[in-house]
This record gives structure tokens, C-alpha cells and sequence, in this order.
């Protein structure tokens, strides 16, 4: 009997992977699986990844790494597990029902096809090993919003908001904060050069929120005119 691949991406993003709900056939509907399909002949396994991905969700992801082991689907089908993040899109379900971000104490509160499950131990370490949300602070709102651009501009996920910081109660007063999913590497070249600083790792979303830091006694940068 001829082997058939089928691969499956969980898609991290801020520390949550993301679940699909199926629609049929019957005996699948109501249930959540990772996205992902079947290897077709001339593809390896991440080509296939990434355009069964595009098909089911309209994002563009990138491979990031395999997890161990294999999941057996009936006689002839085994299903392989990869990570990936997004690099373009947001995700909306076309061949599903609903998606779900999932956090890692939040992975047991869906029903998932039974070849998906082997693979939520390795999950669920990878969630919670994950690196906190790196952010970046700017006075300037322009600077902010354009180091964001940047980011997403080279696939990285990023929100901008205003930081509040301790003994700041004006809100004109607050600081610009970028947090992204980006290296800590790439946020500071930008940092330096917008003449912000990058400020400690964001608590995950699961976990209780850090008190606000103490305000830099920095002057505000003067902008000299063009």
C-alpha cells in the first residue's frame, strides 16, 4: 500500500497556537485540527505546508521547525506536525468553520481529531517555553508607527499602543510602545536608531500584567527641522 504524507501546521503567534474546526465530513465536523492537507507529488513537505495553509486560511506562513514524530490517519495516510509563524495575511477560515487561538492551559478545550493530539504534549511545551513579546518604546508616535511598518514589512507581527508608565497621568504625556514577535537583535538596531529603547519582555497574555516600569529621566528628543 502506497504511504501518503499529510502535513499539519501549528501556527505560534504570542504565545498561542492556532486550532481549526472542521465542517465535514460528518464523522469530523464540530472538531479542531491544526490546518494542513496532503503532500502532492513535486512538493516537499513545506511547499505543501504552505499552500495548504494558503488555501484553508489566505495567510503565507513560513516553516520553522518539524516536530518529532509521526500520527497515523486510517490505512495509508500519516500526518506530520510542523511550526510556523505568518509572514503575510491575516488568517480567516475558508474550508472551516471557526479558528481559535489557543494558549497552552487553553489546548484541552477543544475537541481535536484524534491524529492531531500526539502532538499537543510538544505544543504545549513550546507555548510555554515561549519568549515573551519584545517591545520597543518611542516618544513619538510617527516613530513608532514607522518602526511598525518595518517590522511587518519583513513578516513580523506588531501593535502599537500607548505605554503607561509610572507618575505619568496625562495621556499626551505616554510614551509610544511596538510590541512585536521580532528578534531582539533586529528591535534594537531600529531602537537606536529612532532613538527609543527597548523596554524588558511583555508578560504573556495568560499571565498576571507587570506593574508599569518607572518613567526614563531622559530628556524628550528635540526634532531638529529638516
Amino acid at each position: 500500500m502506497t504511504r501518503v504524507e499529510v502535513v499539519a501546521a501549528a501556527i505560534l503567534r504570542e504565545g498561542r497556537v492556532l486550532a481549526a474546526r472542521r465542517t465535514s465530513p460528518p464523522a469530523a465536523a464540530g472538531r479542531w485540527e491544526l490546518p494542513g492537507g496532503k503532500v502532492e507529488p513535486g512538493e516537499d513537505r513545506d511547499q505543501a505546508l504552505m499552500r495548504e495553509v494558503g488555501e484553508e486560511l489566505g495567510v503565507l506562513v513560513e516553516v520553522t521547525d518539524w516536530l518529532a514524530g509521526e500520527s497515523r490517519i486510517g490505512d495509508a495516510l500519516w500526518l506530520r506536525a510542523a511550526t510556523a509563524r505568518i509572514v503575510a495575511g491575516e488568517p480567516r477560515p475558508r474550508e472551516h468553520d471557526r479558528i481559535r487561538w489557543l494558549a497552552p492551559e487553553e489546548l484541552d478545550e477543544v475537541d481535536w481529531l484524534e491524529p492531531d493530539r500526539p502532538f499537543l504534549a510538544q505544543l504545549r511545551e513550546r507555548l510555554a517555553a515561549a519568549q515573551p513579546t519584545e517591545v520597543a518604546i518611542f516618544f513619538e508616535e510617527e516613530d513608532a508607527r514607522s518602526v511598525a511598518g518595518r517590522l511587518e514589512a519583513e513578516g513580523w507581527w506588531t501593535r502599537v499602543h500607548r505605554e503607561r508608565f509610572q507618575g505619568e497621568d496625562d495621556d499626551e504625556d505616554q510614551p509610544w510602545a511596538v510590541a512585536t514577535d521580532a528578534p531582539t537583535l533586529l528591535l534594537e538596531l531600529l531602537v537606536d536608531e529612532y532613538d527609543g529603547w527597548l523596554h524588558q519582555p511583555a508578560e504573556p497574555r495568560h499571565s498576571p500584567p507587570a506593574p508599569p516600569p518607572d518613567l526614563p529621566t531622559a530628556p524628550r528628543r528635540v526634532r531638529r527641522p529638516h
